[in-house]
């Protein structure tokens, strides 16, 4: 599998460091630091390019067309959402884009990112776990016992109370993330547009019933 990955602070380094241990991963990296590149270049089995993953000549010369990956990582929510964008003109199958706040989320939505990383979510499921009397999340309990979780926005129920949703069995909202807050969730809680809202389904069903909901507004 071909895979290119523009930025490499903490996230992209620890994700390169996985992806190496399969010999079957063509890696391309892409970062604006040039000691970093150098020090890439020497530690890790992939081309390393130096220069601004948002210049159409530098994903050319990465061959990005060719990729069956791209993955943004940068610092920059904003510059993450470009690359996403230009990945998506050169028809890139599976884009995966790390936003550290929610205001991007649609727009990477709308062009068909394939996953979108959230540290804000991953943080959020650790505190509710925490607030239940766990140590942690076991998710590979959830999968294997047929549970999803899943984050999705609020806007197309904005100012409307959870209560008045009519979530069907199978649903369940563990966490709203409001900005840099966590909220339990109540009947009364109030959805605000800019809210995501971390979702346990119990199957393809239930995610098909609560997308109508959430996304559609239906």
């Amino acid at each position: 599998m071909k895979i290119v990955v523009v930025g490499i602070g903490d996230i992209g380094r620890n994700l390169i460091e996985t992806l190496c241990r399969h010999e079957d991963n063509e890696l391309v990296l892409i970062d604006n630091d040039e000691k970093r590149c150098e020090e890439l270049a020497a530690e890790f089995d992939a081309l390393v390019l130096h220069g601004d993953g948002t210049n159409p000549e530098l994903l050319e010369k990465a061959r990005l067309s060719e990729a069956d990956a791209l993955v943004a990582t940068t610092s920059s929510d904003a510059i993450n959402t470009v690359i996403a964008m230009l990945g998506h003109r050169m028809l890139v199958k599976k884009i995966i884009v790390k936003l550290n706040d929610v205001g991007l989320r649609a727009a990477c939505q709308e062009i068909g990112v394939s996953k979108i990383v959230a540290p804000k979510i991953s943080a959020a499921a650790e505190i509710v776990s925490s607030l239940h009397g766990f140590d942690r999340l076991d998710f590979s309990l959830v999968v294997r016992g047929g549970l999803h979780l899943v984050e999705m926005g609020a806007g197309a129920v904005s100012g409307r109370l959870l209560a008045d949703l009519g979530l069907p069995e199978g649903i369940l909202i563990v966490s709203v993330l409001r900005g840099d807050s966590v909220l339990i969730p109540r009947g009364k809680t109030m959805l605000d547009g800019n809210d995501v809202l971390l979702i346990l389904v119990d199957g393809e069903q239930s995610l098909k019933k609560v997308r109508s909901i959430l996304v559609d507004g239906i």
